[in-house]
């Protein structure tokens, strides 16, 4: 059986970095069906309602939804905070897993973070103080050097990027 080619991108940051509009804008410049995106706050939030603590099973399911992708050789985007603690072990098995893979860290101060976040349509879902709770600096992943996205990166530049990394590759 030949292996089907395959391609994992993470991309991991604070709530309100930009994670989302990144990963939608990605998608949206391949062709429809080739390019999966695996929201974390979907998993998480929406499909079971959980806390994000280790051991949760939005960590397996993730990963799991992510492997079907990579088993179709679709581009797999993993977003989300997916602190480097508690998601750690999945994102090293699917990168792992994947015929190529690629990661990028959102690397922003708490206040760009509450910036970004008060232009967002969802803005008036959670406070900054809630924020403050989830916001853990640059965090990151011991197996492998992401690409470092700092504030002076505009989300069109980092969707361009990734976009020209996959393609290139």
């Amino acid at each position: 059986m030949t292996r089907t080619m395959s391609t994992l991108v993470v991309i991991r940051g604070n709530s309100g970095s930009g994670k989302t509009t990144v990963a939608n804008g990605v998608q949206q410049r391949f062709p429809r069906a080739s390019c999966l995106v695996v929201p974390q706050d979907t998993v998480r939030r929406h499909m079971l309602r959980e806390s994000d603590v280790a051991g949760a099973a939005n960590i397996d399911l993730i990963e799991h939804i992510a492997a079907f992708g990579l088993i179709r050789g679709l581009i797999v985007i993993v977003e989300g905070i997916l602190d480097a603690n508690r998601y750690g072990a999945a994102l090293e098995r699917l990168t792992e897993s994947a015929s190529r893979s690629f990661h990028y860290g959102f690397d922003l101060s708490f206040d760009e973070t509450v910036r970004r976040h008060a232009g967002r349509p969802q803005a008036d879902q959670f406070t900054p103080d809630q924020m403050a709770q989830w916001y853990h600096g640059w965090q990151p992943l011991p197996f492998v050097d992401e690409v470092r996205l700092d504030a002076t990166c505009s989300l069109e530049a980092i969707v361009n990027r990734i976009c020209n990394d996959i393609r290139v590759s």
